[in-house]
């Protein structure tokens, strides 16, 4: 390894610079519900310290509550998160050359250890605030270097400076604000809007649906409570005295609880209906229903459903996962800053600096149409089309067998085939629920009448003869490829692929000139 020029101490990487207490200004715990004084005009003027840099800690610790308190926000939140956490990280080296392997196979052991999951999510904390910090200690008390354990710290204990609204500085212990060190901090600053980080998170557009959704919520709860239960009127007559009217106080409040009750014969109780369902309430649960399709559209980039089509077992017809380019920005972006706060430090200590860095990357698979694929390449591998194994095992979501593995395959042909294009033909042949000559008449027909008379008439000739023979369909397959096997079928093969090549031309110029 090459001798580390890092002008750091070694005290600068291994000690806790953000690390907090129950007793420092940087404590873990607040009880800051600000939620529960919530009002239109109180969450105006908090959001609008927050964009101008004053004081965001307020901001921040709602933007946590409302995870805490509001399951669906939480919900999409998580599954933007997980369709991250999800991916299968990979380290490409910088070049093929040996020392570059080496390098990229040390990230891989140190970097991708089985905490890295966690750090994604974590870092991934920042969609919902704008930012998320992780504190590096790294462990220098051998070679090579390498992060000893990765802290999420509470981003309430960062502020962005007022000069720039883009540098991030740390709580004091002296209550004031201080610079961060090099190489000690992963930060995670999502673009998903133009403009000051602070400004750029979900949670910035979300309170303003959650105070709607809290709001709508509270007074479904309040109405519910007065009209929602069956009220119960008691009766008595003119003559009660006040021990009749105990009496019968005490029945009303009591029927609640107690399955009957007993009353004198002269007096009543008549039990009236509450709201029934649907009449008077429709117009809060439409409401909650709306901020959560806004909510979903904002954080999935999708309107999200779970009720699926009435009458069908699951949800078919639901859309709860992230839109692709959503969720191919959110690993991109993440891959940028691991690569800078973490990867590169890394190799900076232990190799120095580089001319090509290794990548760590979060690549996101899209969906394929697996069966078109594989048709496509079966059709064009006659024309001498060559496609590499692993890529198609990759492609049908298959690994490639290995050695002592048991495994279903087709019969190999015989090995006095003349080519790959004898097997293509008789699997065209085969392939025909009719009689082996009637697929060879068809065959002709196929390809164009009389002037191929004369290349096909041995296929023809050895089909119906085998054809004869045969005792069963069976018996047919099984022996056609033995039979094409001894046929030259060369100049055949030939002119049907240049049949099909001036047929697929034709089909082009024909749809041209439609258009």
């Amino acid at each position: 390894m090459a001798k580390k020029k890092t002008g750091k101490k070694k005290t600068d990487l291994t000690a806790e610079v953000a690390g907090g207490n129950a007793f420092s200004v940087r404590s873990p715990w607040h009880n800051s519900e600000v939620v529960r004084s919530l009002q239109p005009a109180r969450l105006a003027s908090l959001l609008m310290a927050a964009k101008d840099g004053d004081a965001p800690d307020d901001y921040l610790a709602l933007a946590e509550e409302i995870e805490e308190r509001d399951l669906y926000y939480r919900s999409l939140l998580g599954t933007r998160k997980l369709a991250i956490v999800g991916l299968d990280p990979i380290i490409e080296p910088a070049s093929e050359e040996q020392r570059d392997q080496d390098i990229a196979a040390a990230v891989r052991r140190d970097i991708l250890t089985e905490s890295f999951p966690n750090l994604v999510a974590n870092a991934l904390d920042a969609l919902g605030k704008g930012f998320s910090v992780h504190e590096i200690m790294w462990d220098t008390s051998a070679l090579p270097w390498r992060p000893r354990s990765i802290e999420y710290r509470d981003p309430r204990w960062f502020e962005y400076d007022r000069e720039t609204g883009r540098r991030l500085r740390l709580l004091g212990g002296d209550g004031g604000w201080q610079e961060l060190p090099a190489n000690k901090f992963i930060i995670h600053e999502p673009l998903m809007k133009s403009g000051l980080p602070i400004r750029g998170g979900l949670a910035m557009a979300a309170l303003y649906l959650h105070l709607i959704k809290f709001s709508d919520v509270a007074s479904w709860a309040a109405f519910m409570e007065v009209f929602g239960h069956p009220l119960r009127i008691g009766k008595f007559p003119k003559n009660a005295n006040k021990k009749d009217y105990d009496v019968l106080k005490r029945a009303v409040r009591n029927l609640g609880r107690d399955i009957g009750v007993v009353i004198p014969d002269s007096m009543m109780i008549e039990i009236v209906d509450g709201v029934k369902p649907g009449s008077s309430t429709e117009h809060f649960e439409r409401l909650v229903n709306w901020v959560d399709k806004q909510m979903a559209i904002g954080v999935l980039g999708q309107q999200a459903s779970t009720e699926g089509t009435p009458g069908k077992m699951g949800a078919e017809d639901a859309r709860e996962d992230v839109r692709l380019d959503i969720k191919e920005a959110d690993a991109q972006q993440l891959e940028v800053t691991l690569n800078r706060d973490l990867v590169m430090p890394y190799v900076r200590f232990n190799w120095g600096e580089m001319d090509a860095w290794p990548r760590l990357r979060l690549p996101v698979p899209r969906p394929e149409d697996t069966t078109a694929l594989v048709d496509n390449v079966v059709k064009l591998m006659p024309f001498g089309f060559r496609a590499k194994r692993s890529e198609m095992y990759a492609k049908v979501g298959l690994t490639e067998p290995e050695e002592g593995d048991e495994v279903l395959e087709m019969a190999a042909m015989p090995a006095g085939l003349p080519g790959q294009s004898n097997a293509a033909l008789a699997a065209l042949l085969a392939a025909t629920n009719a009689s082996i000559p009637q697929a060879a008449g068809e065959l002709a027909d196929l390809a164009g009448g009389e002037e191929w008379e004369p290349l096909l008439a041995p296929v023809h000739r050895a089909v119906e003869q085998l054809a004869r023979e045969a005792g069963s369909y069976e018996e047919l397959r099984r022996r056609l490829p033995e039979l094409l096997g001894g046929l030259d079928t060369t100049e055949l093969n030939r002119r049907l692929a240049a049949a099909q090549l001036k047929a697929r031309a034709l089909g082009d110029r024909d749809f041209r000139s439609e258009e």
